[in-house]
């Protein structure tokens, strides 16, 4: 049986992205974050213009970098 632990609550890391779409460890030190703009869709009424057209949500593809306290 395989053990787990907390390294890190990515809820209390400042300017984690809403939706991780995937973590990668980089190093014994850090975890990079990716979330992707979901080709600038979003959900709801406000999706589409008046004239049909997709309303850019304005969310961008990132990377992020969290440097853990403990290493894993």
């Amino acid at each position: 049986m395989l053990g787990k632990r907390l390294v890190v609550d990515l809820g209390k890391v400042t300017g984690v992205p809403g939706k991780i779409e995937g973590v990668a460890r980089v190093d014994h030190d850090t975890l990079a974050l990716i979330n992707d703009n979901d080709f600038g869709m979003t959900d709801g009424a406000g999706a589409f213009d008046s004239q049909g057209r997709l309303v850019d949500s304005g969310v961008e593809t990132t990377v992020l970098y969290v440097r853990l306290p403990h290493g894993v």
